[in-house]
């Protein structure tokens, strides 16, 4: 099976496909002409679809890439820039939440925006877990603490560094530093080998933040269960990630108690032009 047919009735011969593919599969052997696919190399496809939306004739169809799964861009449904960077620039770190739960139809639509979220070589190895339930959630609270108390027993760096000692205390004393009392907690794990795993899972829980934000809900990243995931193997377990899995992201969510009213300053951006 060819790798992609053209509609010879709609094909404009413009060769958007050609440049639009980023592993040159596409090939137009004279100006005008029909593309034609790069012989033996189908198997270096990353299947980005990029040659079928690049495509305004609606004439490349991919073997791989059904043409009904593609969506047609709705430019009056995008945000102007100063809409964007009024969403970027409100967005905060929740740490106080309401206790009741998302639903998971709720959950589903941030997942649905986040699967677009950009991979390395479009390989899309980043998985979710989210963590639902006050009895969960304290487990997993419960599995942080325990990585926490083997750290102030070690004397490591990362103790003293992370201040972890105080954080035991206060968890005792029931103010939970880290899980912040969200009713949920999402992780983003990806194989341990791979092209950018850490890249990948950093960037899909980054628009899953900021997905959240547009929907009024709130969420911080949480660094004690990704430390803690790093180096302790039954919180892996506890959340169900393979072994050869590694956990590089988490984020708190829920709905926030409280909404900031103002965007406070933020620091000029070291900058250089070379």
């Amino acid at each position: 099976m060819p790798l992609f047919t053209i509609d010879q009735d709609r094909c404009a011969g413009d060769g958007l496909c050609v440049r639009a593919c980023p592993a040159s599969l596409v090939r137009q052997d004279t100006p005008g002409g029909f593309p034609v696919p790069l012989p033996g190399r189908a198997a270096h496809c990353i299947r980005c679809g990029h040659c079928v939306a690049a495509c305004p004739t609606g004439a490349f169809r991919h073997a791989l890439l059904p043409p009904e799964a593609f969506e047609p861009i709705r430019r009056a449904n995008l945000p102007s820039f100063a809409a964007v960077t009024h969403l970027l620039q409100s967005r905060r770190s929740c740490r106080n939440y309401a206790p009741a739960p998302l639903d998971r139809e709720e959950l589903t639509g941030l997942f649905t925006a986040v699967a677009h979220a950009p991979t390395g070589h479009n390989a899309r190895p980043v998985k979710f877990v989210v963590v639902e339930g006050q009895e969960r959630m304290a487990e997993v609270l419960n599995g942080v603490v325990e990585w926490m108390r083997a750290e102030v027993a070690a004397e490591t760096t990362m103790a003293a560094t992370l201040h972890l000692a105080g954080a035991i205390r206060a968890v005792g004393k029931g103010r939970d530093v880290v899980l912040r009392g969200a009713p949920h907690v999402v992780v983003a794990y990806a194989p341990r080998e791979g092209i950018l795993p850490v890249l990948d899972a950093a960037i899909a829980t980054s628009w899953l933040e900021i997905a959240a934000h547009a929907k009024g809900l709130g969420a911080c990243w949480c660094g004690y269960l990704v430390f803690a995931l790093a180096v302790h193997p039954p919180l892996s377990s506890l959340l169900g990630i393979p072994e050869d899995h590694q956990g590089y992201a988490a984020l708190l969510l829920g709905r926030p108690s409280q909404r900031p009213v103002s965007i406070p300053p933020g620091e000029e951006l070291a900058v250089r032009y070379l």
